[in-house]
């Protein structure tokens, strides 16, 4: 899962010299080209939330960082994947560790020892505290 990470922090060099695709959907037709910009968002978002609640990282806005990469990348406020990201922020912005272990799936009741595993694991898979803290603290705006 470093592998993730790496992905995360060298994602704005590799868009950079990409062609721009006028799309800001999140969903995609049949033989529609998918297109990876916002591909890394969402292990961006729970990367950066792990990092402030499990490893201590000093805590910084998530709104302005992604929705700001967002709109940097020609997809502002009004379309739909700046809604999607715009409603999964407000959403982390308040959940606990053991929401974000369920996913969101209120039905779904993991126990404290499946809610410390999971955090642990994904911790570890995510490249540990030093590489979510690397991760948090990199520039999405390059």
């Amino acid at each position: 899962m470093r592998f993730f990470a790496l992905i995360l922090v060298l994602l704005p060099l590799v868009e950079a010299h990409a062609a721009p695709i006028s799309s800001c959907t999140r969903g995609y037709a049949p033989d529609e080209p998918v297109e990876g910009r916002f591909m890394a968002l969402d292990y961006a978002l729970i990367m950066h939330v792990l990092a402030e609640r499990l490893c201590m990282a000093e805590p910084k806005p998530m709104r302005p960082r992604f929705l700001g990469y967002l709109e940097k990348h020609g997809c502002g406020p009004g379309t739909e994947i700046y809604t999607v990201y715009e409603t999964a922020i407000a959403k982390m912005q308040d959940a606990t560790i053991k929401q974000l272990a369920q996913d969101g799936d209120e039905n779904l009741q993991l126990s404290e020892n499946q809610v410390r595993e999971w955090a642990s694991t994904a911790v570890k898979e995510l490249g540990g505290c030093d590489g979510l803290k690397k991760v948090h603290d990199a520039d999405l705006q390059e």
